[in-house]
């Protein structure tokens, strides 16, 4: 019986371990920023994950493979700059967002 109960323990696939990113997003003067766009993009993979912040400016990210991600957000002209983030445990990133540059980007060689 012993046996068998080692097989079978040993047998057994390993399962994928799976982390939690969560954080707060705040402006520039410490306020929550509800409803802010959160993504979380695998560098490994380019796939991206996104979710929304609550009232209180919180937000989480579910079910994400260890790795290295960049994390941003967004909320109306708000943004806050990517951040890299290496997921190995529950990892906790908080997020400040300023207002986005203004005017037209400029492009080498456009026309004047």
């Amino acid at each position: 019986m012993r046996a068998f109960l080692l097989f079978f323990l040993l047998s057994v696939p390993a399962f994928p371990q799976s982390y939690t990113l969560s954080g707060k997003v705040s402006d520039m003067a410490g306020h929550a920023v509800p409803s802010a766009t959160v993504t979380a993009k695998r560098v490994a993979t380019g796939k991206s994950f996104t979710t929304e912040t609550n009232s209180d400016g919180v937000y989480s990210i579910h079910d994400l493979a260890g790795g290295d991600y960049q994390v941003s957000a967004v909320a109306g002209e708000l943004q806050a700059s990517p951040i890299k983030v290496t997921l190995a445990a529950a990892q906790n990133t908080d997020l400040t967002v300023s207002p986005a540059p203004k005017g037209v980007e400029k492009r080498p060689n456009a026309p004047q």
